[in-house]
């Protein structure tokens, strides 16, 4: 069922070499940004094709040239955020995995230093990529709008791209006996919706200081782990080397736009 061949216009993509084909490109994702950016604010009740062609200035039917209709550009939204997020953790990652070579971990330091790192990645792509991260939780969650279940074939296996990289570090700790034995999927599934929650109480930081920052994002990032078998000295290691990384630069790094 999940090998498909996916219809969904790709804003990841390099622009085409022509300049029809360029201009058609650049198009849709002026359209997706706009779309991405008023479900960010508003939910997914509040995207419309009139309402983009009213922020953009132009009219419906020029969006339908593109789209055929809402529940295919709510796909290709959808499919654009989670490849977005999808590169920015592979390019921290990379980074952090040179950063704890350099510190010469174990084995077994090392698997808890990756489960920390995604957890770490997930809080920070809130300064970074805040759409993209509303848009994944509203589609954890929202059951009032219209689901598109031919998209949801096309969404799904880029999620499971993420998801599968969450599921490979919870895998490699429990094989390595640093984490107890249990189902990875549904452990994935309440990581992200456990942190995507608590990073939505940072708006309490105008009244409480002290929580802002995704200060109790990360806090619960590692109360997560300890409750699935992480040893508290690992854990405590493992948030010092990040800390450092993070002194660099965003633990949630965008990647650059393909320009073809």
């Amino acid at each position: 069922m999940l090998d498909r061949v996916s219809v969904t216009p790709r804003f990841t993509d390099p622009l085409p070499v022509n300049k029809v084909g360029r201009k058609r490109q650049l198009q849709m994702r002026r359209f997706a940004t706009a779309a991405l950016g008023i479900v960010s604010a508003e939910g997914l009740s509040g995207l419309t094709m009139a309402r983009i062609a009213e922020d953009l200035d132009t009219v419906p039917s020029a969006l339908y040239r593109y789209f055929p209709s809402k529940a295919a550009l709510i796909t290709a939204v959808q499919c654009d955020a989670i490849e977005r997020l999808t590169a920015s953790y592979a390019i921290i990652h990379d980074l952090s995995e040179e950063h704890f070579e350099r510190a010469g971990l174990s084995p077994d330091e090392l698997v808890i230093a990756r489960l920390v790192m995604f957890g770490r990645w997930f809080c920070a792509t809130s300064e970074t990529h805040l759409p993209e991260l509303r848009l994944m939780q509203m589609i954890m969650s929202e059951r009032t709008f219209d689901r598109d279940v031919e998209g949801g074939f096309e969404v799904l296996p880029i999620a499971m791209v993420l998801l599968g990289q969450a599921a490979e570090r919870l895998g490699e700790a429990t094989e390595s006996a640093q984490l107890s034995p249990g189902p990875q999927l549904e452990r994935v599934i309440m990581w992200a919706a456990c942190l995507g929650g608590v990073l939505e109480t940072d708006s309490l930081s105008l009244y409480l200081p002290e929580l802002g920052g995704g200060r109790l994002a990360r806090r619960t990032n590692l109360d997560l782990l300890r409750g699935w078998g992480a040893q508290p000295a690992m854990l405590a290691r493992a948030s010092e080397l990040i800390d450092e990384l993070a002194l660099l630069g965003s633990l949630a790094p965008v990647a650059p736009v393909a320009e073809g």
